[in-house]
């Protein structure tokens, strides 16, 4: 069988962005056995946290990609011009000590 490129050995395979049944169920047995370990976590953060700030910041940040969002970059275009308010040429015009107004720059 030849592979032509573009073509899908499996058109009717898994749909686009599903998740994996595996992995899932995965998932779903790592959480039951994060929430269980809980404490005994919170206890060796403790413990080392009182003998070496290093090693606790060290074993933080090791953590946090498991409980934060990753971030992304994210543009955000307008398509509008934007336009300044109709108050705001007022407040630039000031009126200096011989009565006359000026635009301030």
């Amino acid at each position: 069988m030849t592979f032509v490129k573009g073509k899908s050995g499996n058109p009717t395979g898994r749909p686009k962005g599903s998740k994996d049944k595996v992995g899932s169920a995965a998932r779903e047995l790592f959480v039951q056995v994060m929430e269980g370990e809980m404490e005994n976590i919170q206890d060796s953060l403790a413990v080392l946290r009182e003998n070496s700030d290093e090693k606790y910041l060290k074993a933080l940040s090791s953590l946090m990609p498991y409980f934060m969002p990753k971030q992304q970059e994210t543009e955000i275009k307008f398509d509008e011009a934007v336009k300044p308010p109709s108050w705001f040429d007022e407040v630039l015009e000031r009126e200096d000590h011989d009565g006359k107004s000026k635009l301030i720059d």
